[in-house]
Order: structure tokens, then C-alpha cells, then sequence
């Protein structure tokens, strides 16, 4: 079980209503079945009550929030079959691929792994490099740029190379899925306690696709004997990168200034 008690709570309110008896009785439930909770998280209620509520934001995990919102997401393009492309910074363009967006959610791996994805980007880490050499250099990467994870890989031992490629993949997914219009306006999407970054080459978002293909696929071959299960993860979202970035712009469109206000988008 990867909610917590705060979560399952919430749920069981939701789906009990005033009865608490019931409500009492269905957290147990899914504390000893953990795949009884599925249905539940679907029920058209928990949203209602989450955009009902802006402070359950901070009440509930980051992981459940995304769960629901993606499986409502997931449902969204069932029902439409157009996506809303970011050409321009005051054009759009509708595409009609909201099928192949779909198919990509109703893989269990896929879904949980951008769940995975989009929690990982709740809070900004550095990363401490320091090369022996005369003199000593120490490097501060941040694991939100593209750039200082590329500079990373390129520091540390190739062993752990494969997850750093990935990191650059989650990277080039996330922001052209959630901030498309910030990189078309060539801006650096930011935490907003984060100082803008200082001015680096001017990425598009062909450029951060191109990007993450190759390094998903990068991952993927070093991960394959190892993580096979994620390498083929790795390997679907590399072939169908455009495809994987629609949930996450649906998600930017109508729900994430609501779900995750510290996500901003701050000029590079």
C-alpha cells in the first residue's frame, strides 16, 4: 500500500458518505487488500471533492492526488478524441490522438510509472559531484535541469549512467507534457522557491523530444539484463514519446494549477 492512513481516510469518507462506520470499515479493508482500493479511486465523487477543497492539497500525498487525477485523465480521453497541441506561444493546434494517449494509460506500468514520475518532481534536489584532481572541483547539479543531469552523466561512474539517462527522459516528458507553452516561449519551468536559472541555450520542444527518445532508449539498453521490466517501460515511452506527453498536458490544462501551485513557469 503506497497511500497513507490521511488518504485512505479521505477516500472512504468520500465513498461512505456520513456513514463512518462504513468508512471505518473500508480503510481495513484496503489496508488487508491493497488492490480493493482500485475501484474506489475512480469514483467521479473524489475529484468533485478534491477541486471542492483546495487545502486537501497539502492533507493528501502527492502520489494519491496524481493517482486519482490521472485515472479521471485516463477516462477524459476515452470520451474526446482530440488532443490540444501548443504550436505557437498564442496558437494551438487540435490533434487527433487522443486514442493513442489513452492506450498508454490503460497500461498498468505505463500509468504507474508517470504517477512515479510526477512525484518526483514535488521537490528540487541537488546533486554534489566531487572530482580529485588538483584543483579539487565540485559540481551542484540540479535534478529538475536537463542540462546539469546531462552534465552529470558525464561525471559519474558509467554503472550508474542508466538512471541519470532516465532522469533526463522524466525530465524532456515532463516539461514539454506541463509547461509546452513556457518552452515554446522559451522559459525554464521552475519550482517558484527556485531562483531562475541563468541563461543557457534556448531548447524547443523537438529539441527536449529528440532528447528524451534517445536517452529513454539509452536507459533502456543498460537497464534491459538488469531492470526488465522498466526497460520495457522505458522502451514504449522512448517509441511513443508525443503520445506519453498528452496526459500530462491534459493534466496541465485543467487541473495542475489547482493540484500543484508550486509548479510555475519562471523565465530562464
Amino acid at each position: 500500500m503506497r497511500f497513507t492512513d490521511g488518504d485512505l481516510r479521505f477516500l472512504a469518507g468520500v465513498v461512505a458518505g456520513d456513514d463512518q462506520g462504513a468508512a471505518a470499515g473500508l480503510v481495513r479493508a484496503w489496508r488487508d487488500e491493497p488492490s480493493l482500493v482500485e475501484p474506489a479511486l475512480d469514483d467521479e465523487r473524489v475529484v468533485r471533492h478534491l477541486m471542492a477543497d483546495p487545502g486537501l492539497v497539502v492533507a493528501l500525498s502527492p502520489r494519491f492526488l496524481f493517482s486519482v487525477l490521472l485515472r479521471r485523465i485516463r477516462r477524459d480521453l476515452s470520451e474526446i478524441p482530440y488532443t490540444v497541441e501548443r504550436i505557437h506561444a498564442d496558437g494551438r493546434l487540435v490533434v487527433f490522438d487522443a486514442a493513442i494517449a489513452h492506450s498508454l494509460l490503460r497500461a498498468p506500468a505505463i500509468f504507474d510509472y508517470l504517477v512515479d514520475l510526477l512525484v518526483s518532481f514535488e521537490r528540487a534536489e541537488t546533486v554534489v559531484v566531487q572530482r580529485v584532481s588538483d584543483p579539487v572541483r565540485v559540481h551542484r547539479l540540479n535534478t529538475l535541469s536537463i542540462e546539469d543531469m546531462m552534465e552529470l552523466a558525464g561525471l559519474i561512474d558509467p554503472t550508474m549512467r542508466p538512471m541519470v539517462f532516465r532522469r533526463i527522459g522524466d525530465i524532456a516528458l515532463f516539461t514539454t507534457g506541463l509547461f509546452p507553452a513556457a518552452v515554446v516561449r522559451g522559459q525554464r519551468p521552475t519550482l517558484a522557491a527556485r531562483p531562475a536559472a541563468p541563461p543557457r541555450q534556448r531548447l524547443r520542444i523537438e529539441d527536449y523530444e529528440a532528447e528524451g527518445r534517445r536517452f529513454y532508449r539509452l536507459a533502456a539498453d543498460r537497464l534491459v539484463s538488469s531492470h526488465h521490466a522498466l526497460a520495457q517501460v522505458l522502451v514504449r515511452l522512448s517509441e511513443e514519446f508525443t503520445a506519453a506527453r498528452k496526459p500530462l498536458t491534459v493534466l496541465s490544462e485543467r487541473y495542475v494549477t489547482w493540484a500543484r501551485p508550486r509548479w510555475t513557469q519562471a523565465p530562464s
